[in-house]
């Protein structure tokens, strides 16, 4: 592996200088709970009560960019997925409002973080099609000391106003599987791995049956964190056929379990599912459908931004082949700039209102978690436990 400067300086900052023993600090905050769901949420709003309310203020300006929707408006929206997480998932409902008691806001006001991708697609279907943050997924296998190896991993592109949104959550749920995840301050979940070394990763996209009206489904966010409560990944397929939907997302999953590593990519629209799996090569996505089905209502591939990430991240996961252990492969491929103006890692190009805010690489095999803040190829990645 070619030892630039900045893999030098991460060396340094992992080793410590002269000898010197140094732990890098965590990229982003972390918060470590466990308990009821009530419990949980109450933890996350007592710490990250000022993130929270910074984050609620950007999603109201950016829903309501418009103008044809206030304030008032977007929280009747955001609480009319209250009674769909009530019959549906009733603890993630539970946590929703210990974040709210937490950090001393109001319960619409959390329900709007956790459904903002939801509440998106109801209010302003035109400005969902605009507005896609463009994050690039890989699930990678290879080796590591002979035994076979998985990693799970993305880079996390939004807005640079949300550049301290994210948190890390270790919880430890009552009667539910232990899980880590990266989420924006007030979510229940995002991305993130639980115990069963179950992993999910996120892709925006956007479909003509997205937020029809009168259809209110299970927000996105809450989708994810419901994921990483499943024990394998056929039950997360199941849990995702349940439930109703109204807006789409990408889920690409994976799991180290006792019989080996497995991924399998979910397509998720109001209109259908899609599951994507091939054993024999690596999952990649980006922000339009690959199922020719569900790609007739693609309206989230108005740029050639998702086809040239998608296309640079498949070729480079070939081209790398010979790097065995897909965690550094994984790094060097979030960090790749090529395809410019639409690289994997971006910073403010080509537009000023995007950009990778975090990298993240789950290592289901070793149980660790690889955290980059801000675009990967101009930042140091830090090793941080896992589950």
């Amino acid at each position: 592996m070619t030892l630039t400067r900045r893999r030098f300086v991460a060396t340094l900052a992992a080793v410590g200088i002269a000898g010197c023993s140094k732990t890098p600090e965590p990229p982003f905050p972390e918060l470590e709970a466990a308990g009821s769901p009530g419990d949980l949420g109450l933890a996350q709003g007592r710490a990250f009560a000022d993130r929270i309310r910074s984050n609620l203020q950007f999603y109201i300006n950016w829903l309501s960019e418009s103008g044809r929707f206030s304030r008032d408006e977007l929280l009747a929206r955001a609480g009319s997925f209250g009674p769909v997480l009530a019959d549906h998932m009733p603890d993630i409902l539970e946590e929703i409002d210990g974040i709210a008691r937490g950090a001393r806001m109001s319960l619409d006001e959390i329900l709007l973080i956790n459904a903002r991708t939801d509440v998106r697609a109801m209010v302003d279907a035109e400005l969902a099609a605009e507005a896609i943050p463009a994050c690039t997924a890989l699930a990678l296998t290879g080796s590591v000391d002979g035994r076979t190896a998985l990693a799970l991993s993305q880079n996390w592109d939004w807005d640079p106003a949300l550049a301290d949104a994210p948190v890390v959550l270790r919880l430890r749920p009552d009667g539910g599987p232990a899980l880590v995840s990266l989420v924006e301050a007030g979510m229940t979940g995002k991305i993130g791995f639980n115990e069963h070394r179950l992993g999910v990763c996120l892709n925006f996209l956007g479909h003509t049956s997205d937020g029809r009206p009168g259809e209110v489904g299970v927000p996105i966010h809450c989708l994810l964190r419901a994921a990483m409560n499943c024990r394998d990944l056929d039950e997360v397929i199941t849990l995702i056929h349940s439930v109703p939907r109204s807006a789409s997302a990408n889920f690409l999953l994976a799991q180290h379990g006792d019989g080996g590593p497995r991924a399998i990519d979910l397509e998720i629209s109001p209109d259908g599912v899609a599951v994507l799996a091939d054993p024999d090569v690596d999952l990649i996505h980006t922000n339009h459908f690959l199922d020719p089905w569900l790609a007739l209502g693609c309206s989230s591939q108005d740029s050639p931004s998702s086809t040239t990430r998608y296309a640079n991240a498949v070729r480079l996961a070939g081209e790398l082949a010979s790097v065995h252990d897909p965690v550094p492969r994984a790094e060097r491929i979030l960090e790749s700039r090529d395809g410019l103006p639409y690289p994997i890692s971006r910073y403010h190009n080509p537009d000023p209102d995007s950009s990778t805010l975090a990298g993240i690489v789950m290592d289901l095999t070793r149980n660790r978690l690889v955290l980059a803040r801000g675009a990967p190829h101009r930042s140091v990645w830090v090793d941080r436990p896992g589950v």
